[in-house]
């Protein structure tokens, strides 16, 4: 199929777009079909109802010039996009914390939403393993590799029987992150040996039952780069250790190039040449603006002059067209009934879940004690109050499009 690509159909593949409203403005509209991207990436700000939604993704699915990606990051807990459609889901730490059936049935709940709304591609699982004060600890499976390998590998068994492509997050580990990347670029303190002996093991294990590895913003001093660089702009953790030292083939995909993590180092074109460079084949742009309409002609135009990227151009391409020729496109089925049956297996989740949410909850609120008040952002859905050593804090998700 790429054979009778053009080089700018080449590089439109490698984008995945994000984009403000229930519909397509006229300036998006151009813009899509200038760069004719590769997949589209969608939130709760584009979501409306049922028929909005199904009018947009159909819409989509149709502009594309291959199968289109379409894409939401769907786990339950705070990162739930459809919670305005269907009954909210618990997170995948209670998910998990309530046993495998459940954990089952969460992922079969996730996938009936995703093709009622017509989506055939979910950001998930996090397979980042469970670290001491980590930003993410209501996301993750287990502290465990092997644990969180063997839950992650039944969510996405879930997910696949229904046709929904899955992507584990956050390569090469996010779990010992304790600043957030949407803010400010990480620093992972972990040594080189428990990064490849324990936070990569999740991924590892799970190379040939993946759709795509979501490579994370944070920057791995221990892995070779001495200056602050995000592990998505870096050879050294993608063409080095995911692709050489690991042996992964298949797709890579930066996390959202708009977070701060990557903004703060100056959001030029010049950071998506870079993320291709090193060894990125999808680019996901959550905003639609006129840097990405640059970005795609800079690329373009450095194909031209150089054999190297070219050469990248192709092989990214080639996993992408490979992906796609899996996609299954089944009509989304949005019937009143549809939406009532998933909502009375969510009632049944949830209850199967109390224990573990009791157990959850108390774990995310284990602080030490202060003397002084003190306002904690961070991962939690809504706003919670609580007693610490006498103080009363706030605990609140400073934004909600959390990857």
């Amino acid at each position: 199929m790429k054979d009778h690509f053009t080089l700018e159909q080449k590089v439109g593949q490698l984008f995945v777009l994000g984009f403000q409203g229930y519909e397509l403005d006229r300036e998006t509209r151009m813009l899509i079909e200038t760069i004719q991207p590769g997949g589209f990436l969608l939130f709760q700000r584009n979501i409306e109802n049922f028929d909005q939604i199904y009018n947009l993704t159909s819409r989509l699915r149709d502009m594309a010039g291959t199968p289109g990606l379409l894409a939401i990051d769907h786990e339950g807990g705070r990162v739930d996009r459809l919670k305005q459609l269907f009954a909210p889901i618990p997170s995948m730490a209670e998910l998990a914390e309530a046993g495998t059936a459940s954990l089952r049935l969460g992922a079969r709940i996730i996938a009936a939403e995703l093709e009622a709304t017509g989506f055939n591609v979910d950001f998930a699982p996090v397979v980042d393993i469970r670290l001491p004060h980590s930003i993410i600890t209501d996301r993750c499976l287990a502290s465990s590799p092997l644990e969180v390998a063997r839950l992650a590998a039944a969510f996405i068994e879930e997910l696949s029987k229904r046709g929904v492509v899955t992507c584990a997050k956050h390569f090469p580990g996010l779990g010992g992150a304790v600043s957030d990347p949407h803010f400010s670029l990480p620093r992972i303190e972990r040594t080189k040996r428990q990064i490849q002996y324990e936070d990569v093991i999740p991924f590892v294990r799970l190379f040939d039952q993946i759709g795509m590895i979501m490579i994370c913003h944070a920057h791995y001093p221990s892995l070779g780069d001495d200056k602050p660089t995000p592990a998505s702009l870096s050879s050294r953790v993608i063409g080095g250790l995911l692709r050489k030292k690991l042996g992964y083939k298949g797709i890579a995909i930066t996390d959202d190039l708009t977070m701060g993590a990557v903004t703060s180092l100056g959001l030029t074109t010049d950071i998506f040449l870079r993320a291709i460079e090193a060894g990125n084949d999808l680019l996901l742009f959550s905003q639609t603006t006129p840097l990405v309409e640059r970005a795609f002609h800079a690329i373009v135009k450095a194909a031209r002059s150089s054999a190297a990227l070219r050469g990248r151009v192709e092989e990214a391409v080639g996993r992408i067209l490979t992906l796609k020729t899996r996609l299954e496109f089944v009509p989304p089925r949005y019937r009143t009934h549809m939406r009532a049956r998933v909502n009375r297996q969510i009632d049944k989740l949830r209850k199967s879940v109390e224990p573990a949410r009791t157990l959850v909850t108390s774990m995310l609120l284990k602080c030490p004690r202060v003397r002084s008040p003190l306002l904690v952002r961070g991962p939690a859905v809504g706003l919670y109050a609580f007693e610490l050593g006498g103080t009363r804090c706030g605990y609140s998700c400073s934004r909600s499009e959390s990857r």
